[in-house]
Order: structure tokens, then C-alpha cells, then sequence
């Protein structure tokens, strides 16, 4: 008979996604449950981001830029191919709050609490210099620009490959799974429900823990768990980014962007070879399940660029995609929802059910390592004998590499684009091919080499102006826990992203490539191809009125 888990983890994004492969780590028997796809909700839906909180250091929280800053830097050399150097461009106007001086001690702070071991150091552009480096920055009033570094990362594929890890380290990881509640003997958890959401069944799970790491969905999963609480636990605030081409603002930086609005920071960040503006910041009362950009969201970060990018032209209409997500922040009184923290917190109950809710993308691996530390006391505390036979351990993931990063000669940018070089010399592929399969899969990319090879049909392009192959959705099918064609086409090979159709022009001969090498029927290719159609068109519901 199995024995009980010592944790389950309810919720398969970054953050629950970390706790699994930390506890792993530790030396837990710990299984995750995810009622969608990994990294489905909040977390593949940021800004594309690992940024040291350049914000945060304005409203005086100097701990949580010293921790972001810190994290940014482990990130880097744990998954170098997942999250890379970014130059941003921060341009001062007359009459801005703060002026260029200002801001320009304020990044010398920034670097210093990077301990001077940023992407690279920040550099202070004045007067027409700031323009000749972005020519399409707004010119009027300019003063100057400062230019300094944070990253960008592919946020569902980190997800993907903590899950990846942890199921390296023993996890048991289950998405399309829902918890659907928990039993209680003697006033302890014994063991919770799960529901398959794709094969059907309900199964009782033996746990002595559970361990809750669910985004936006926390205070619905804290009812159904049977938790009373006096007030909600989330102020869920909606954030929307809007997806170019990149012709329409051929950017070589990230531009911070003031909005003429209501005065809140956005960015335009170059991305997969477009441009995506981002993000929008309001209080969100519905459903977590139903969250889509409206066309007053995109509205606002047209108006929004337009003011900074004079040329650009942004308009509803040049829209490629949208995504829509919440931020899980912890309930608070602030006056507006740019003003809530991005502290998390951690609750721990009597019963053996732990909550951890907050925190942002960047310092998922610290919030989960203090989770399963969290976790680890409470067992020990109330089981003095439940871990005499095995060595559990204080979890430790500071240095060991995701997945992609295994092998890799050097951890850094650099190694990625010597890997680069070193698949196209080896294999004989183009230039372009190498470097995006080192870019997306790190060292990993050595397999879908082999699967080219074995079938050389699967080594063409998808779409022409983007370097995505057929074999991707093999890969992501194969290997990477793909179960439908959403989880493809939005977050393995993500067209619904930056697709000109959105994928919608490849979703047939996927959907036949995915029903292949899952067994689908002839009806459940046609439901899960109706299905992706149906995801396409509620990130375009902006283009309704209302």
C-alpha cells in the first residue's frame, strides 16, 4: 500500500510548482494537483518579467528590491535560457514627479543593492542622446533617459520546468486534476479528493498535509476546503497586455511608460518579435475562470503609448492577441490597486492545511522554499516519528539548474548562445534554428534534434515569420505534459500569443499531430480543436463594445 504523501500541493503555477520540486528536494513525498495546465493562470500570464522591483524602491520597501534583485540574479544562472538580460529605457520629461537627477541616484541605489552584479551597470542619456537611441520616444520636453538591465523570462516555461525537476526528484505532478475537497479525522487532515478532469474519476489521496498555493483561485479553494475566514485573503487585481507586430514600434530596449491617465508605469517590451504593452492595473470582482482583456483595457494602453510613442499609431484595430490575469494580492485598504503590496504571507492551521497567497513571479523560489520549511515544522511538530526512516532535509534550490540549464558549459546568456553555435555546427542547422531552440529549451534542445532527424518532416516552420517547428508540438505532447491543444498552442508553442491568426491558421494539422500521440478519437480531436477556437475568441472579446 502507498503510503500517505507528506504534502499535497493544491495549484500548479509558479509558485506551487516551486513548493513541489523544494519539498521533493527536501526529501518529502509530495504529490501536485492543477485543475488546468501547468501555469494556466496567473503564471503565464506577467509581463514576462524577472525585474528587481525598480517600483518598490520609490514606496521605501528596500527588502523587497534587495530580494527581488537577489533572485533575479539566481534565476540567471539556474535557467539562463529561460531568463536573459534586458536593457530598459526609462525616459524623464519636464515636469515629471521625479526628475532625471533624481532618478539617476535612485538607480545608483538600484545597482547598489544589486551589489553591482546587474546585467549592467544603468547609464544616463541626456538631452537628444535619449532620442537618437529610441528614435520613437516622444521628443517634446524630453530631458533625458536613463538606460539600465532586468530580464526577461518565457514565465509558462518556468513553470514547465520546475514541474519537469520535480518530477526528476520523486514529485507526483497531475495537471487537469481539481482538488475537490479535504477529509478530517481527530481534527487533522487524512487525505483529500481529486477529480481527473480528462480521463474521469475520483480518487481519495492520503496526505498528512496540504498545502495550498492557488493564485486567484485561494479563496474559492479555502471555502471548498472548509476553512473559515472572517474577510477574503486576495484584493485580486487584473493585469492586461496587448500583443503588435513589431513594426509598428521596432523597439531594440523595453521603454518604461508613464501613462498620461492616470499616471501609472507600463512598459513596451520586445518579445518573440513583437512588441506587447502591459500592463493594466484594477480591482477585479468576477470569476477567476473568466478573465479577459475588455476594449477599455485596450483602450487604455493604446492611449497610454501612444502618448509616449507618438508615431506608433497603436490602435484596437493592430492588436495581434491580449492575455488577461489576475495578481493574487493579499486583501488590503490601499487607495488603489497599484498601491497593494506584493508581499506574500504564509498561514498555517491547527488542522495541517497551509495557504500561502501574494508575492510575484520573481521570488517564487524563496516563497516556496519558505512554504516547505513552514510545512516541514508543522510535521514535525505534530508527528515527532514521521520522518525516523528517510532523511528530510532543510530545502535548498539556489543553485541546482532547471532542467534546460543541465550540462550547459556555461551558466550565463553567453553559454546559451555558444550552445547555439555549437547545435548548428553539429547537426547542420541554420544559424536562426539553433539559437531558438537554445533560447526556448536550453540543453534539452538535443532531443528535438534527434526527433528532426528521425522524422525530417517535423524539422519545418510552422509559420514563416516565426521560428516555431512541427516538432515543437510533438516535443510538447512527448515530453513536455501537454494534454490538449491549449496547452500547446498557447504555452509550449505559444501562436495564441504572437501568431498573426493566433494560431488559428495551424490549429488543424496540430490538432492531428497532438490526437496522434495521445490517441484521440476522430470526436475528441474536433472537441479539443472547437475548444482552442473558444480560448482564441475570449482574448478577443476586446473588440466588442461594453
Amino acid at each position: 500500500m502507498k503510503p500517505p504523501y507528506d504534502i499535497v500541493v493544491v495549484g500548479g503555477g509558479i509558485t506551487g510548482a516551486g513548493i513541489a520540486r523544494a519539498a521533493a528536494l527536501a526529501g518529502l513525498r509530495v504529490a501536485l494537483y492543477e485543475k488546468s495546465d501547468f501555469g494556466a493562470g496567473t503564471s503565464s500570464k506577467s509581463s514576462k518579467l524577472i525585474h528587481g522591483g525598480l517600483r518598490y524602491l520609490e514606496q521605501g520597501e528596500i527588502g523587497l528590491v534587495f530580494e527581488s534583485v537577489s533572485e533575479r540574479r539566481v534565476q540567471c544562472q539556474v535557467a539562463p535560457h529561460l531568463v536573459r538580460p534586458l536593457a530598459f529605457l526609462l525616459p524623464i520629461y519636464d515636469g515629471d514627479r521625479v526628475g532625471l537627477e533624481t532618478m539617476n541616484i535612485g538607480l545608483w541605489i538600484y545597482d547598489t543593492l544589486a551589489l553591482f552584479r546587474a546585467p549592467g551597470l544603468h547609464r544616463t542619456h541626456r538631452g537628444g542622446k535619449a532620442r537618437e537611441i529610441e528614435p520613437a520616444l516622444r521628443g517634446e520636453g524630453l530631458r533625458g533617459a536613463i538606460e539600465y538591465y532586468d530580464c526577461t523570462t518565457d514565465d509558462a516555461r518556468l513553470v514547465l520546468e520546475n514541474v519537469l525537476d520535480a518530477r526528476a526528484c520523486g514529485a507526483d505532478c497531475h495537471s487537469h486534476h481539481e482538488v475537490l475537497g479535504v477529509e478530517r479525522k481527530r481534527g487533522r487532515v487524512t487525505s483529500v479528493l481529486v477529480r481527473d478532469l480528462v480521463g474521469g474519476g475520483e480518487e481519495r489521496v492520503a496526505a498528512h498535509s496540504l498545502l495550498v498555493a492557488g493564485g486567484p483561485w485561494t479563496d474559492q479553494i479555502a471555502a471548498r476546503l472548509g476553512m473559515e475566514i472572517s474577510r477574503p485573503i486576495l484584493r485580486p487585481t487584473k493585469g492586461v497586455h496587448a500583443v503588435f507586430r513589431r513594426d509598428v514600434l521596432p523597439l531594440e530596449r523595453a521603454i518604461t511608460v508613464q501613462s498620461p491617465i492616470d499616471g501609472r508605469v507600463m512598459f513596451a517590451i520586445p518579445w518573440r518579435g513583437r512588441v506587447v504593452l502591459g500592463t493594466t492595473d484594477t480591482d477585479f470582482h468576477g470569476s477567476p475562470d473568466e478573465v479577459w482583456a475588455d476594449a477599455a483595457d485596450v483602450a487604455y494602453l493604446c492611449e497610454s503609448a501612444n502618448r509616449a510613442f507618438p508615431s506608433a499609431g497603436f490602435s484596437p484595430e493592430k492588436v495581434l492577441a491580449t492575455w488577461a490575469g489576475l495578481r493574487p494580492l493579499i486583501h488590503e485598504d490601499a487607495e488603489t490597486a497599484s498601491d497593494v503590496s506584493r508581499e506574500h504571507q504564509i498561514y498555517v492551521r491547527d488542522d495541517g492545511v497551509l495557504l500561502i497567497a501574494g508575492g510575484k513571479l520573481t521570488t517564487y523560489r524563496l516563497m516556496a522554499e519558505e512554504a516547505v520549511t513552514s510545512a516541514i515544522r508543522w510535521l514535525r511538530d505534530n508527528d515527532s516519528d514521521l520522518f525516523e526512516d528517510r532523511a528530510v532535509v532543510r530545502p535548498h534550490t539556489r543553485t541546482r539548474p532547471l532542467p534546460g540549464a543541465v550540462g550547459l558549459e556555461e551558466p550565463s546568456a553567453a553559454g546559451v548562445r555558444k550552445l547555439g553555435v555549437q547545435l548548428a555546427a553539429e547537426h547542420g542547422l541554420e544559424p536562426a534554428t539553433a539559437e531558438h531552440l537554445a533560447d526556448v529549451y536550453g540543453t534539452r534542445a538535443r532531443v528535438l534534434i534527434e526527433m528532426m532527424k528521425a522524422q525530417p518532416q517535423l524539422a519545418a516552420r510552422m509559420q514563416e515569420d516565426l521560428p516555431y517547428l512541427w516538432v515543437e508540438v510533438a516535443f510538447a505532447v512527448e515530453h513536455d505534459l501537454a494534454r490538449n491543444i491549449d496547452d500547446v498552442l498557447t504555452r509550449r508553442v505559444p501562436l495564441a500569443l504572437v501568431g498573426l491568426d493566433q494560431g488559428l491558421d495551424v490549429a488543424e494539422p496540430a490538432a492531428d499531430l497532438v490526437a496522434q500521440r495521445l490517441g484521440w478519437t476522430r470526436d475528441v480531436r474536433d472537441r479539443e480543436l472547437d475548444r482552442y477556437r473558444r480560448s482564441v475568441a475570449d482574448s478577443r472579446r476586446f473588440r466588442c463594445a461594453g
